[in-house]
């Protein structure tokens, strides 16, 4: 077929009957339609001159023919076939002409009556129709000799009807006429125009494909293979030839793309070994109109990626000082946790200080984060910094910066601090409640005067920025023994919210396990396995307190995970090794609830304590190891170990 979209379409049209006399007197007609040309050829003779026209260099979009010769020519030609059909002025005329004859007419025509023709007769009085529908040559005859029989003067059909019933001494008249093969004409030249736009566009797809490093094939609604571009053909090790037409699961039973066919899901960056080589593999559907039609897939070596990757880190650097978690990525549909979002969206449109409190591990950055995203400052810096983790000289230097000399050590030129760089967005400061009281007070004057003066300067630097506070600790507690400000407490507590432990969220436990274990098992490369290991843990889940809350429960789920490296999709894990894998799941119940909110703080207090004590003694009672394990900073460490 050719590839030139702007020429007319060319078409061929077939008979050896009186209709290629018709054939000939239309085509001069529809000259700027399309170029036709007519064959006195049928059926297979027909095809062998098509051939041979085609071998010697002649281009064709479509060939036309009627009756039996249409329906063998379309089962059977390369190219599209338009069958012709008749319209309803042609069956009109040819009963006027057949009226002429006799009022007792036999049409018959190839595999079905003419439809409204009884309806036209009746606009003709004394008028005698009867249709019959043929297959074969057989019933031609058969049709015939009985019209005949019965009296019937006149037959109307195609033109090898029309020469048999002449033949047998009855007159014919031909059914088609130049309206019904103008028609066929133009329908075939729409046929044609749409292939080539269709072919030319998929050549295009071609040449794109072939020319990518990424693997690209593509199945029907059986998974048979459609295509196939050279990068996969290389990835599978063989050629198109040999496995177009052939189901996938047959070739590389790995890259399967049954389960998409099925569940109309798509899989997207999945890691997975085919061979000796580490893949990442996509899966999507093939839809057309609504309804899927096959199946793609697409795959990539995971060295390529990640020489991608390292390129994209060493030449685009990502900003330092970037939010990452939206409000919608906080996972629950607990009332507690509803509350949280709500209140966090609404307080995402003010300026004002937010307060966030919660235990350890509740989620506190991540919430801060999205108030961030979700305000007007979103296109701005969002600076974290952990107050516990710096030593209190260190803490002011990097609050509030420092001009050359101000310090030993103090960087040539001097160094802007992160209320600076978070300037006209939002600082977040974590672990607020273990600020040393000798900075609660530079502190203060920042809130209250939003101006910043580095150590060393005297001059001090406005800044335009929004707090976020956030503390484990009971800060009005603190204020009572005189361990915080009060008048820093209520400079922060504009706007409290509260992020409740995950022991009091319900069932958020079981989703936000889902989550987090799918993650897990797609870093161990072994995402199939999400449904076995969510039903071999959920059922022991919801009976454990959970001290360290959301981060206590990544970091089991991160065990557990695992356990299903390398194992088979019927493996069953060992109870001895998910015990292993999970010991504070298995030794340390739900505690009793307390008679009161002091006793509830106090047994938290000491589940957290005795978890703690146990990750020292796990690290060999190196503190620095145990801090980072338990994501605190050693000054939290010692005092959660009552040292501090």
């Amino acid at each position: 077929m050719a590839a030139d979209a702007d020429r007319r379409p060319i078409v061929w049209a077939f008979s050896t009957s009186r209709l290629r006399h018709v054939f000939e007197s239309v085509a001069p007609l529809l000259a700027n339609v399309a170029e036709v040309r007519v064959f006195d050829k049928g059926f297979e003779e027909a095809l062998q001159v098509a051939r041979s026209h085609v071998e010697a260099g002649e281009e064709v979009d479509a060939f036309v023919a009627a009756g039996a010769n249409g329906a063998y020519l379309r089962d059977h030609a390369d190219v599209p076939v338009v069958v012709v059909m008749a319209s309803t002025v042609d069956a009109l005329q040819a009963l006027v002409q057949a009226r002429k004859l006799s009022n007792r007419i036999g049409v018959v025509n190839f595999r079905r009556v003419v439809a409204g023709i009884e309806q036209s007769a009746g606009l003709m009085s004394d008028l005698v129709i009867e249709q019959r529908p043929y297959v074969t040559p057989e019933d031609v005859k058969a049709h015939v000799a009985d019209l005949a029989a019965q009296g019937f003067g006149v037959i109307v059909g195609p033109g090898p009807v029309c020469d048999f019933a002449e033949r047998q001494g009855l007159p014919a008249v031909l059914l088609y006429g130049q309206d019904s093969l103008s028609e066929a004409i133009r329908h075939a030249a729409e046929v044609a125009r749409i292939a080539r736009a269709a072919e030319a566009k998929r050549l295009e797809v071609e040449r794109v494909l072939r020319h990518l490093d990424l693997g690209v094939l593509a199945v029907d609604g059986d998974e048979r293979i459609q295509s196939l571009n050279p990068a996969l053909q290389r990835v599978l090790g063989v050629t198109s030839a040999e496995v177009t037409g052939r189901r996938l699961s047959a070739i590389a039973p790995e890259l399967s793309l049954a389960r998409v066919l099925e569940t109309g899901t798509p899989e997207l960056d999945v890691v997975q070994r085919l061979g000796g080589r580490t893949l990442v593999v996509s899966r999507l559907p093939l839809r057309e109109a609504g309804v899927q039609r096959g199946a793609l897939l697409t795959c990539q070596d995971s060295a390529a990626i990640q020489r991608l990757e390292r390129g994209l880190r060493s030449e685009h650097r990502p900003p330092r000082f970037v939010a990452r978690f939206d409000l919608a990525g906080i996972l629950g549909t607990s009332p507690a946790i509803a509350r949280v979002r709500a209140l966090a969206e609404r307080y995402a449109r003010s300026d004002a200080t937010v307060l966030i409190t919660g235990e350890s591990g509740t989620g506190k950055e991540m919430v801060a984060q999205g108030i961030h995203r979700a305000s007007r400052r979103r296109d701005r810096p969002f600076v974290a910094v952990n107050c516990a983790a710096f030593p209190e000289t260190l803490l002011e230097a990097e609050l509030f910066g420092h001009e050359e000399g101000a310090f030993t050590g103090a960087r040539r030129g001097g160094r802007p601090g992160l209320f600076e760089a978070a300037h006209t967005g939002t600082i977040f400061l974590d672990e607020i409640g273990d600020v040393p009281t000798t900075l609660q007070t530079r502190l203060l004057r920042v809130l209250q005067e939003r101006q910043v003066l580095r150590l060393g300067s005297n001059d001090p630097t406005p800044v335009d920025v929004r707090v976020i506070a956030a503390t484990h600790r009971d800060l009005r507690g603190a204020v009572g023994r005189g361990e915080f400000r009060e008048d820093l407490f209520y400079r922060l507590a504009i706007l409290p919210l509260h992020i409740p432990p995950l022991r009091e969220r319900g069932d958020d436990v079981q989703e936000i396990a889902s989550d987090l274990l799918k993650r897990a098992l797609l870093r161990h490369g072994e995402p199939d396995a999400h449904r076995r290991a969510l039903a071999l843990v959920l059922p022991r889940l919801a009976g454990y307190g959970w001290p360290g809350n959301v981060r206590e429960l990544e970091n089991v789920l991160e065990r557990v995970a695992a356990l299903f490296v390398d194992r088979g999709p019927r493996t069953r894990i060992p109870e001895e090794e998910l015990r292993a894998a999970m010991p504070e799941v298995f030794e340390h119940p739900v505690p009793a609830p307390a008679a009161s909110s002091a006793d509830l703080r106090a047994a938290r207090d000491a589940l957290e304590r005795a978890h703690v004590e146990r990750v020292l003694a796990e690290c060999g009672g190196n503190q620095t190891e145990a801090a980072r394990r338990l994501g605190i900073g050693r000054t939290t460490l010692y005092r959660k170990l009552g040292r501090a």
